[in-house]
Parts: structure tokens; sequence; C-alpha cells
């Protein structure tokens, strides 16, 4: 997601933190639900920071079409992807230094989103929908990025609206796993996402799906 999903989401997350957890949170990133919520971003933020090069490949978990289950020996190599980050991270956020924990928790926040979007647990073959362009409003952009921007757009434009419209909907999700939740993007990519059809004009119905 683009800094407007990943708002949204860290905002919808919070409502669902305990006072514990928010009291946690506080300690290690400021008090309070903005902090919070900056905090989602700042993953994007650095990627042009050299410093920080190492963490680019852990937003995304690429598998092959057909696969149903996550394979850590075949989809995350040297144990680079979404999957195996959000394990490390959250071990990191319980036992490392306050520095540590701190980019920790950033990314937690920030990767937790990402593996719910569909195309960051998308294909090989066209790097998770970067290298598949569709048609959109007379524009051609990846089906990746339409994704991530577009389409959030298509549902409000700002956290504070979205996260409200979603949270009005009572949606349960449940707190499983990393490689469950990549397994369900895989899923919802390959049997939805690709029905917006290459270099074709996004339908109407692929936008209620």
């Amino acid at each position: 997601y683009g800094d407007l999903g990943h708002k949204s989401v860290a905002a919808i997350a919070w409502q669902h933190l305990t006072p514990y957890a928010k009291q946690n949170m506080g300690r290690i990133l400021g008090m309070g639900q903005d902090k919070f919520i900056n905090a989602s971003v700042w993953a994007d933020h650095i990627k042009r920071d050299e410093r920080f090069n190492y963490l680019k490949p852990l937003h995304y978990v690429n598998m092959p079409k057909a696969a149903k289950r996550y394979d850590k020996g075949r989809d995350c190599k040297k144990d680079k992807c979404v999957v195996e980050a959000i394990k490390s991270f959250s071990k990191v956020a319980k036992s490392g230094s306050r520095t540590e924990k701190i980019l920790a928790v950033r990314m937690l926040i920030h990767l937790i989103a990402d593996i719910h979007q569909p195309l960051h647990a998308g294909l090989y073959e066209d790097r998770g929908g970067n290298w598949y362009e569709i048609k959109y409003e007379e524009d051609s952009v990846s089906l990746h990025k339409f994704w991530d921007h577009h389409l959030v757009k298509r549902v409000g434009e700002d956290w504070e609206s979205i996260s409200q419209i979603i949270l009005k909907n009572k949606i349960e999700v449940a707190v499983v796993s990393p490689e469950i939740w990549a397994e369900e993007s895989h899923a919802i990519t390959v049997k939805y996402v690709y029905q917006a059809k290459e270099n074709k004009k996004v339908t109407d119905k692929y936008l209620d799906l």
C-alpha cells in the first residue's frame, strides 16, 4: 500500500489494541494514536536511504501461480521475504534493545498491512503485478500500483474516513500466522486480482468485486 492505505490499516489496528498494548506501543514509539499511525509509513519513506537497502525485499513474497502453500525454501531465499520478516521482527519487538524495538515495531505495523495486500503475495513471473499493466481512468498503471493506491482511494480520500468505513463493517480477521496470511493473499490474487485483463481498461464489474 501507499501512505493512505498504511495509515488506514494502522488506524484500524489502533482501535483493536488493548489499553495495555497501547501503553507498550507508547513506550516504544511515543504515546498516542498519531505516533502509531505515522510509524506505519516509515518503512516506505526510508527506501531511498541506502542504509536500509536490506529491508527492501522484506515487503513481499512471490509464489508460483499454482502454489497452495507457502514454502520457505522455495519462496523465501535467505529469509528475505515478508513472512519471515514478520516472524523475526516479532521476536525483536519482545526482546531487543529500545532502538531495535523501534525499528521492529515500525516494520511490523507496515508489513502486516503489506501481507494483506494480495499482490504482496503475488506471482513470480510478473513480480507481484509490477510488470502487468492495466488501464484505469485513461492511464496505464501497473496492477500492483492500482491495488496499492487507486483502489484504496475509491474507498475514501483520507485515512480517517477509510478506517471508519471499514470499522463499521466489523470485519473479523483471524490472528493466525504470516504463512497463512500469505497463502490467503496469494489465493485472492490468483482467483480475483488477475480478472483485470492486461493492457485493458478495468471494468465496473472488477471494481465491484
